[in-house]
């Protein structure tokens, strides 16, 4: 029986993190009024709250968690000593590494055997990383969060929705045909008649998953003229970075608001775009987020770019505090309309290992790059960046059936002159790019050791 349940979540992902929903659900109803009265909240009762959270967190991850215990002892910390934000930077950062090396020691020894759920990220960095979070709870406070971003929109999670994930069945139905799972696997020139029927059949209130995969469908409807899914009241990109020139063919062809979710496995930290702009709005009710620089120092001034590091209240049972999490921000001191106080970020450009390096050592996102191919050439199916050697990289492109030369000359002319002989271009034709074990699109492969 154990064996046949476990083969049932195995297939049924998406049905297992709903039913987990459901059996905590008052968990889920409680954090979900709690977010939608907060987010009227002040500033300064943001920050009250959140140092009193942090305060539970550091003096609970003292006494019960062995890894913050020797840490806080080794530097002559007293977590009650923390008595504002700024003073977490007496706290060293956190990094994959070192949780992958004291997994046992980060678990709180307060908690049953019993609460503990073993999951890893995606492994989109390199390697998968394997933690631990508080059985049910974590998920039905994080699904609570992302009602939150579909309150935006006027939707809800019982509502039907698609779902893009890496999966290995072109699409499934689950929970008891409430949700459309979509594999990013199959998505090819023959498969998306099928994703589109099925699509129409439907009637999703919307639609969420991998950004390449949702804007993939979107390329093919718009370059068929396929009319648009009447049902779809917004579409939630996460799990890849969602870039400008994505947001504009989405909207454009599913006649509706786009947003991007920004968040983690590890529960540290959430942000979304809102209802008015798409500036990352960071939830103050989720952790506490910092943008640091290669040194460790505050980024304060506006459009500066730093890492994005993230102490998450949600997980007692494997603290996070400080986490780097490999991804780079860029902030504005720009108010929203929305009126919600939180800490916003003009963009995020992706992973350390999204950056390409120049002949002069200089460091480039990669958002300028795939612009410049996607934007500017519709013959282009699918694409990829890889880079060996500072200052040139390879250009991996799947032809459409019109591309010809004229595309080519269009791109690297593109180049030329956004780069000014800064990065020199190879072209490379293949017949696919290869998905990532958990379906992601990968646009960027770096070899060159990035640090930032």
């Amino acid at each position: 029986m154990v064996r046949l349940f476990q083969r049932f979540y195995n297939e049924n992902p998406v049905t297992e993190e709903a039913l987990e929903v459901i059996l905590y659900n008052n968990i889920f109803r409680k954090h979900l009024r709690f977010l939608r009265e907060s987010q009227k909240w002040k500033k300064i009762h943001l920050e009250e709250y959140q140092q009193k959270q942090l305060s539970r967190l550091l003096n609970h991850s003292y006494r019960n968690v062995p890894y913050y215990k020797n840490l806080f002892d080794k530097f002559n910390i007293e977590p009650n000593e923390i008595n504002s934000i700024k003073d977490l930077k007496k706290i060293p950062f956190l990094t994959k590494q070192i949780v992958k090396e004291n997994v046992e020691e980060i678990k709180a020894a307060n908690y049953p055997l019993r609460k503990f759920k073993y999951t890893t990220t995606g492994g989109s960095t390199g390697f998968p990383l394997g933690f631990f979070v508080e059985k049910g709870v974590a998920k039905a406070k994080n699904m609570a969060f992302y009602q939150s971003l579909l309150d935006n929109a006027g939707c809800f999670l019982t509502e039907k929705h698609a779902y893009f994930i890496g999966y290995n069945n072109i699409y499934r139905y689950q929970f008891f045909r409430r949700i459309m799972v979509l594999s990013s696997f199959f998505i090819t020139d023959d498969n998306l008649p099928i994703y589109i029927n099925k699509l129409r059949k439907f009637k999703p209130k919307f639609i969420m998953g991998f950004t390449s995969a949702i804007t993939n469908l979107a390329r093919y409807m718009d370059k068929n003229s396929i009319d648009f899914f009447p049902s779809i009241k917004t579409v939630v990109c996460a799990g890849e970075t969602l870039f400008d020139w994505q947001r504009d063919i989405l909207e454009r062809t599913f006649q509706c608001r786009v947003h991007a979710l920004y968040d983690h496995f590890e529960q540290a930290v959430f942000g979304t775009t809102c209802e008015y702009s798409n500036y990352y709005h960071l939830y103050p009710q989720y952790g506490i987020t910092e943008l640091v620089h290669e040194d460790g120092t505050p980024v304060v001034n506006e459009d500066e770019e730093g890492e994005i590091v993230a102490t998450g209240f949600n997980n007692f049972i494997f603290p996070f505090i400080r986490y780097k999490t490999g991804d780079i921000g860029i902030l504005t001191h720009k108010k929203c309309k929305c009126g919600r106080d939180y800490l916003l970020l003009k963009s995020i450009e992706g992973r350390k290992q999204e950056i390409i390096v120049s002949k002069e050592k200089r460091y480039i996102s990669l958002t300028g790059f795939y612009g410049l191919i996607a934007k500017f050439s519709k013959n282009v199916k699918d694409c990829q960046i890889a880079q060996e050697k500072e200052g040139e990289i390879l250009l991996f492109i799947v032809k459409e059936k019109d591309y010809t030369k004229k595309d080519e000359d269009l791109i690297i002319k593109n180049f030329k002159d956004r780069f000014k002989g800064e990065i020199d271009i190879v072209i490379q034709y293949v017949d696919n790019i290869p998905r990532t074990a958990g379906g992601k699109f990968k646009f960027l492969i770096q070899k060159l050791s990035v640090e930032y």
